[in-house]
């Protein structure tokens, strides 16, 4: 169910990513989803989109959220689907772009993660890039954890989070996403820097810490290594923990 209002979006800052400001719509969490509608006069985006707050994820077909299968944009329990997802563009660095936005609008944890596969998983299938289809991957290993135990796992969503990752390797191995220091974190002024996404996947499944979550490659870390070649690369772990900056990621030569 979408209920119609008119929301001016505030700037935001995302932990992970650099801020973006835009008029866009609003989220609010429940059990119902749908389109918007735009104000012909004013372009501004009339919607809120009601989020899921379960963790129980209905694959929409079998590569859902791993490029290039767009089918995520047929499922019916995605929020986004009808949603107008705008992106960064490096040749237009001045115009607005909604993205960052709503992701920043999810709630985090694991009630928030459902919502954010849909999302980064809309938008990978409007825009491939590494970033997208890495943090559809991240929300697919935050479900995964979510809805397991220590009796019983989602293997289905594992499998799934492994694809997804393996995504980020093969199609967008050299995708960065941006990270901001903001004055709280201890930078002033603000600052941005690059993360390599290939780096990041290695290290969620290779260590428990990198994400907080269960790992997708259960029992020695080094099975994470022999899945990696298998895939067709080589990880060396990072020593600089932990911050976990100096892991290196290569194409494998077997």
């Amino acid at each position: 169910m979408t209920k119609l209002n008119r929301d001016k979006a505030q700037p935001a800052g995302i932990k992970l990513l650099f801020a973006a400001l835009l008029s866009s719509v609003a989220l609010v969490t429940g059990g119902c989803s749908g389109g918007g509608e735009r104000d012909e006069n004013d372009g501004t985006l009339l919607n809120t989109i009601t989020l899921p707050t379960d963790v129980v994820l209905n694959l929409a077909c079998e590569d859902v959220g791993v490029w290039p299968e767009n089918c995520v944009l047929d499922d019916p329990e995605n929020p986004f689907a009808t949603t107008p997802i705008s992106e960064f563009d490096v040749n237009n660095p001045n115009d607005p772009f909604n993205k960052l936005e709503l992701a920043a609008r999810i709630p985090e944890g694991p009630s928030g993660a459902k919502a954010r596969f849909y999302l980064w998983a809309t938008a990978l299938a409007r825009r491939p890039s590494g970033e997208n289809q890495y943090f559809t991957a991240l929300a697919l290993h935050e479900l995964f954890d979510a809805n397991s135990n220590v009796l019983n796992q989602d293997e289905l969503v594992r499998e799934q989070a492994k694809k997804a990752y393996r995504s980020v390797l093969e199609n967008f191995f050299g995708g960065v996403a941006v990270r901001t220091c903001r004055v709280v974190d201890g930078c002033d002024p603000p600052s941005n820097f690059f993360i390599q996404l290939n780096e990041r996947v290695a290290d969620n499944l290779y260590r428990t810490d990198a994400t907080g979550w269960r790992r997708l490659v259960p029992g020695d870390p080094r099975f994470a290594i022999e899945l990696l070649i298998d895939w067709g690369f080589t990880y060396d772990p990072c020593t600089d923990l932990p911050a976990c900056t100096n892991g290196v990621v290569s194409v494998g030569e077997f």
